[in-house]
């Protein structure tokens, strides 16, 4: 029994790990622009068919296109701020929800144009490879993937903390109008802002591959997640995303290994969290 708890809790830890990063480019976007991006897992599920069509075309790792897929993320995200995000900037809060749902809805259709609603999975040949740590084993591809979630979502608050374009976007999300005042460019801000959040979502998509079935509505799901993380975490809060992140990861994997039919309800535990922290403290536990 010690042995499938100790299984579990890794489970839940390394897949925490991914949906910190997930959860970091609508946290980004939300803490500087104050507007909730629905659009957010479209985005990432968007990245993944790239990371998927580059290995079946061109036979390249999902690990190795993940310059190439932030750098054309970081592209898409500067056009979505000009074409969607920019115009609902000081609109009321429906509005922008309703155009970011809106665009995620389009980029599902989009996706299931292009690619049809089959179910897609790169095959890597680590993906295999399984390490046995005493009485636990994990993944070679899980490992890869923990890793680099941790090392983007770590190496992103330093660059927030050590740099003086971070400073500037700190700036801004405290107050852009103070921001302003100082001689920062808060509309060059919040482009490469909306460049950056796309940017992550494109390393996020390339990890997808590496352990996921991909399909247009996969994207869905993920902003779920990311939800269900920043309202445990708190809006806007770094530190509080890390803790729910890893929080619901292992919730997922408690709830998938010992309730009856676990497996069918893990899915939809950020429900649950995000009905629970509402109701019990709607800022989230780091939120203000």
């Amino acid at each position: 029994m010690l042995n499938l708890v100790l299984q579990v809790l890794l489970n839940g830890i390394l897949l925490g790990g991914f949906y910190a990063l997930v959860t970091l480019g609508l946290n980004l976007i939300f803490g500087v622009m104050d507007i909730t991006n629905f659009a957010h897992g479209d985005l990432i599920m968007l990245a993944a068919y790239f990371s998927f069509w580059a290995a079946k075309l061109f036979r390249i790792d999902p690990v190795v296109f993940i310059p190439i897929n932030a750098a054309i993320m970081f592209v898409i995200g500067l056009i979505f701020y000009r074409v969607a995000l920019k115009p609902v900037l000081r609109a009321p809060a429906y509005n922008q929800i309703a155009l970011t749902f809106g665009f995620s809805v389009f980029l599902q259709s989009l996706a299931l144009v292009l690619w049809t609603s089959d179910m897609r999975q790169v095959e890597v040949p680590y993906a295999s490879i399984v390490f046995q740590i005493g009485p636990i084993s994990v993944g070679l591809g899980k490992l890869i993937a923990f890793g680099i979630a941790i090392g983007f979502t770590l190496g992103f608050l330093l660059f927030l903390e050590r740099t003086k374009l971070g400073g500037a976007m700190r700036s801004v999300s405290q107050d852009s109008m103070a921001a302003s005042l100082m001689g920062i460019d808060v509309s060059k801000v919040y482009l490469i802002t909306s460049g950056i959040a796309s940017m992550l979502a494109g390393v996020a998509g390339s990890l997808v591959t590496l352990n996921l079935y991909i399909d247009p509505f996969i994207g869905g799901d993920l902003t779920l997640k990311a939800f269900g993380v920043v309202i445990l975490g708190g809006m806007g809060s770094y530190l509080g995303m890390i803790i729910a992140s890893i929080t619901l990861g292992l919730a997922e994997a408690l709830v998938g290994a010992f309730l009856p039919l676990g497996g069918s309800l893990a899915p939809g535990i950020a429900f649950a969290v995000i009905v629970a922290v509402l109701a019990i403290k709607p800022t989230g536990f780091f939120g203000k």
